[in-house]
């Protein structure tokens, strides 16, 4: 009965979103559905051979991903992003199968391309039952349809066998059959702990063991993570690579403290879920009510929403990745208030790179990934030290360390992480269990 609702349902949420939802409540639809048809778009089954150009001599590289280019930017699009400027032709599917598209299945195109950047196309498949793609695996059928409207593009594309990156198993049996039929190489890019989300289905879970052996090999954007899965799985053994998330330094603003006057500001820049520790930031707010507490990110946990209560909390909704560099502009230390958790250890906080660029001190929770730049960040494990870590952040002097973040994000940049990754593309062989670097800074 409950299957029989959902699938029910699924059939109805297309006409209810497109037909009722979104001009009743405009203010309200998701901006990714709409942002996506801003780019030149025609329809794959019309001849766009021509209008994907050809990328030389590199192996051009397909993305299956977790995540809509049309969100938050993340790692996905920073990779497909560089290894387009250093000359692969990316291709990158929406995962939503037909939900962006402005009509119901019924009354619209089935498959479209679109141009995103030089060298970057986005594949939109239309599905009839429009699945969220992190709720449940696709039926045989769907699997047909996206793999036929990805061969269709290739072949359009004269793209013979791309190498396919994998960032989510509801893709198994499409990245199978490319594998198969086309003879592509499989990358399952393993980016997040995928059981410490609420959101994933029981079914994608289980599957992840089935990616990681269809893989040829795998990336891991944390040690712990890496770790983790080599012991849980033995087929992840021998072809792990670790390749840890990075920033463009050139996108944000080296900032010069000593420079900023008015009330003293502490940011956050990211998703606002349930992982974001709300009571050490209440603390710290009530504790000093002369400071501003500006948390930027979507909200994705009503817990967030009692931080309104304060005064001097300001949630500041999602913001453009381009806008990133004025708002830092405007905060004094940046703050990683993550609660500890399987989750949480696994992860890489893009942020991290994010803040070191414009040399903002940093006070996280003491995640493995942040610990590994030892005096660069103010570690604290409860309420009381992160407020004590805050005031000595605020009260840094020393320019040569704020320079020393620079440095680094300059060094773990997004061109090397490409580079390196981009050996590997052309690389058939064995990987060694890690191929990047990080210096420590004990």
């Amino acid at each position: 009965m409950n299957s029989s609702i959902a699938i029910a349902k699924e059939w109805a949420r297309p006409y209810y979103l497109k037909w009722v939802y979104s001009r009743l409540l405009r203010d309200r639809y998701p901006a990714q559905f709409t942002d996506c048809w801003r780019y030149p778009t025609q329809p794959l089954d019309s001849g766009v051979g021509q209008w994907l150009e050809s990328s030389g001599e590199l192996p051009d590289v397909l993305f299956l991903p977790a995540s809509d280019w049309h969100t938050r930017i993340q790692r996905t699009q920073h990779l497909a992003t560089q290894l387009a400027q250093q000359g692969h032709r990316c291709f990158y599917l929406n995962p939503h199968l037909g939900r962006e598209f402005s009509s119901p299945y019924l009354t619209s195109s089935r498959r479209l391309v679109s141009r995103l950047l030089p060298n970057v196309f986005e594949l939109h498949v239309h599905l009839s039952r429009e699945p969220v793609y992190h709720h449940r695996r696709l039926t045989k059928a769907e699997i047909a349809n996206v793999f036929s409207a990805i061969e269709r593009m290739l072949k359009e594309a004269g793209s013979s066998s791309p190498v396919v990156i994998v960032s989510l198993p509801l893709w198994n049996e499409v990245a199978q059959l490319l594998k198969r039929r086309c003879g592509c190489r499989v990358i399952y890019d393993c980016h997040d702990l995928l059981a410490g989300f609420r959101n994933i289905s029981q079914d994608m879970l289980e599957a992840e063991s089935d990616l990681f052996a269809l893989s040829d090999f795998v990336l891991f954007s944390a040690r712990w993570l890496m770790d983790s899965k080599n012991s849980e799985h033995r087929a992840v053994r021998g072809k792990s690579m670790l390749l840890r998330n990075a920033v463009r330094a050139q996108d944000f603003d080296f900032i010069h403290r000593h420079d900023r006057v008015g009330r003293r500001t502490v940011g956050y820049a990211g998703s606002l879920d349930f992982w974001f520790d709300v009571d050490i930031i209440r603390s710290a707010a009530e504790r000093r009510p002369d400071w501003n507490f500006m948390l930027f990110g979507r909200v994705e946990s009503s817990e967030i929403y009692e931080l309104r209560k304060l005064a001097n909390v300001r949630l500041m909704g999602e913001v453009p990745y381009s806008t990133l560099r004025y708002h830092f502009a405007s905060i004094d230390v940046c703050v990683i208030p993550f609660r500890i958790s399987p989750l949480t250890l696994a992860t890489n906080p893009l942020k991290l790179y994010e803040y070191f660029a414009c040399g903002h001190p940093v006070v996280s929770s003491p995640l493995p990934e942040v610990q590994e730049y030892g005096k660069l960040v103010y570690f604290a494990s409860d309420a009381e030290e992160f407020i004590a870590q805050l005031e000595e952040a605020m009260e840094e002097d020393n320019p040569r360390t704020a320079v020393e973040r620079r440095l680094v994000a300059e060094r773990e940049s997004w061109s090397a992480r490409c580079i390196s990754l981009g050996r590997h593309l052309l690389d058939s062989d064995p990987l060694p269990l890690e191929t990047t670097t990080l210096a420590r800074h004990r």
